[in-house]
């Protein structure tokens, strides 16, 4: 059986000789990891495709352990994020986060338009980036049924503030802005508590 997948590339790792282990996050799907044959080749048409922090449209051919990828197009490349070293290491630190909070084959559209808006933001905007990331790491846990903000003390305003509202309006918020070190304590907490 053969389908296609529009998809958020998470990761990429070496398998067997020339092969590649690609994890992604789709629409159609959620999260799942695939085989590229012969991804690692010099001239592999594949290999370019499949960069973190790509978005993609996959084919895909079912496999008895695991699905093979058969062509794959490229949608955004998100050129501006893998240009700049500060954009790049937030990005790739919320697909980490996504990778880990998230199992196999569990669609959840939400999460997967937040993960595209989240590096439309960091393709375009010339913000503070690490409000951007405390963000989409909240929304983050609140589309996986955890909320935060009634787990924690002193900032759980800011932290429904920040799961209510876009970056634009987070990013105006002084008061936001004086907490954002105990925010990021308190997100770097719940990640652990839940991996």
């Amino acid at each position: 059986m053969y389908y296609n997948l529009t998809a958020i590339v998470l990761k990429r790792q070496d398998f067997r000789d020339d092969d590649l282990l690609v994890t992604v996050y789709s629409r159609e799907r959620g999260k799942l990891t695939i085989v590229a044959r012969g991804g690692k080749k010099i001239l592999s048409k594949l290999a370019g495709h499949l960069e973190p922090v790509s978005l993609v449209l996959l084919n895909i051919a079912s496999g008895k352990s695991i699905d093979q990828l058969t062509g794959a197009s490229l949608q955004k490349g998100y050129q501006k994020i893998k240009a700049d070293l500060a954009r790049t290491v937030v990005a790739i630190s919320f697909l980490k986060l996504l990778d880990q909070l998230t199992l196999d084959n569990h669609k959840d559209e939400r999460i997967f338009e937040l993960a595209v808006k989240y590096l439309d933001f960091l393709d375009k905007k010339e913000e503070d980036y690490e409000i951007a990331k405390l963000s989409a790491g909240f929304k983050l846990l609140a589309l996986l049924g955890l909320n935060p903000a009634e787990k924690v003390g002193s900032p759980k305003e800011e932290i429904k503030f920040i799961i209510k509202n876009n970056i634009r309006d987070i990013y105006e918020n002084k008061n936001i802005k004086t907490k954002i070190k105990d925010l990021e304590k308190i997100l770097n907490s719940e990640v652990g508590n839940v991996t």
